[in-house]
């Protein structure tokens, strides 16, 4: 089988794997903060630091959005020019 036949069989499956040990590590990462963050912090302690990163993250989230839409308005403006 040379490479070409190969990769038209299972190029897609390679990639799908790859993608998805990825997306599988990023989780065991804040899986693994979380964990140690609770255990070591204690339940109040690193369940009070857990939820104030989580909603840190989402107003991050929409504060970024935000500031998109008025630099875009300043920045590129696509009015036309006299």
């Amino acid at each position: 089988m040379d490479f070409d036949l190969f990769m038209e069989r299972y190029g897609y499956k390679i990639l799908l794997a790859i993608f998805g040990m990825i997306v599988a590590g990023i989780f065991a990462i804040i899986g693994i903060w979380a964990y140690v963050a609770l255990k070591y912090l204690g339940l109040l302690f690193g369940g009070l630091i857990i939820a104030l990163v989580a909603v840190r993250s989402l107003m991050n989230r929409r504060i970024l959005d935000a500031q998109a839409r008025v630099f875009s308005k300043y920045f590129y403006d696509d009015r036309r020019r006299r």
